[in-house]
């Protein structure tokens, strides 16, 4: 695990090199650079819509139908004020469903919500003092599916704030524009809170979340390392990186908990883009194996 981590560090920081890198006479389209900017705010974002489709009648190779439906937004507010104070926001969410021919039940094929906050004080041209405070749940609740005397069955297994996770510490800020941060806390927490609905019955020694029996919550103590990286990998293609990295000082120093998220963006026109969408998370107080998701679809985008 410790060596696939050291790999995606290494194609991070080979992705900050090709961001740091001027195209000829390019504009780059991410996430807008063309801001706008009341009293120091700059607000911009990005809004998507994405739909796949597959149907099939007497196709005697076989298939199944399907169709997935997707929502995502992506929006910063960042401000910039007097004696080099720094306040950078951005709030991600995503939901989406899909539903497969010969099921009982439409299933999500995304949900999640995510708060981040930075609030810094700069020290050079790059480098700040930083506070921050992550912020991720869910929407929607969450399901187990199976199969009872030949028939669907689901069982509801999380809801909104259940888990819900904080993620708070103090450390430094490096920041590059719009194009490329990163967050170094040496001293840093985390919380995870779920209902006491879903550990009220459980057996002992198992853990919801991490979260024993009877109890709605464990918070351990820390260092954290996060970041975003923006590059143009070529004209009309764009991939923003976001990272983020804890480990735990108090159970399990040895065990990285980590979280990649790679947003490659095909733009076809200034409202259509493919999207490919790669997500990989670790965090054994959740389920102690990698984590992958893995989306991708054609969709109206929406920047501002």
């Amino acid at each position: 695990m410790k060596h696939f981590i050291y790999f995606l560090m290494a194609l991070l920081f080979i992705s900050h090199l090709e961001a740091q890198q001027p195209s000829d006479g390019q504009e780059v389209d991410t996430l807008k650079t063309d801001v706008e900017e009341k009293n120091k705010f700059k607000f911009f974002g990005l809004t998507q819509f994405n739909f796949n489709q597959a149907y099939f009648e007497n196709w005697v190779s076989g298939g199944e139908n399907s169709m997935t439906g997707l929502f995502s937004v992506d929006y910063n507010i960042n401000y910039q004020g007097e004696g080099g104070v720094i306040w950078d926001n951005n709030l991600m969410l995503s939901i989406g469903t899909t539903y497969l021919s010969g099921n009982s039940f439409f299933k999500k094929a995304d949900d999640r919500i995510e708060i981040n906050s930075v609030l810094s004080k700069k020290v050079n041209t790059y480098w700040n003092y930083s506070a921050y405070f992550n912020f991720r749940t869910q929407l929607l609740p969450g399901f187990r599916y199976f199969k009872a005397d030949g028939e669907d069955q689901k069982e509801k297994i999380s809801r909104i704030l259940s888990p819900a996770i904080i993620q708070l510490g103090l450390g430094w800020y490096y920041k590059e524009g719009e194009m490329a941060w990163f967050n170094i806390a040496p001293l840093a927490a985390r919380g995870i809170f779920v209902s006491k609905d879903y550990t009220q019955n459980l057996s002992p020694g198992e853990k919801y979340f991490g979260v024993e029996r009877g109890a709605t919550s464990i918070v351990s103590v820390g260092a954290s390392l996060s970041g975003l990286i923006q590059s143009t990998l070529m004209e009309n293609i764009t991939m923003v990186n976001k990272f983020n990295v804890y480990v735990n000082y108090l159970n399990k120093i040895e065990n990285i908990d980590f979280e990649w998220n790679a947003n490659i963006r095909l733009k076809v026109n200034d409202k259509i883009s493919s999207n490919l969408v790669i997500h990989l998370q670790y965090d054994d107080d959740l389920i102690s194996r990698l984590q992958i998701r893995e989306l991708f679809g054609l969709g109206l985008s929406i920047d501002i």
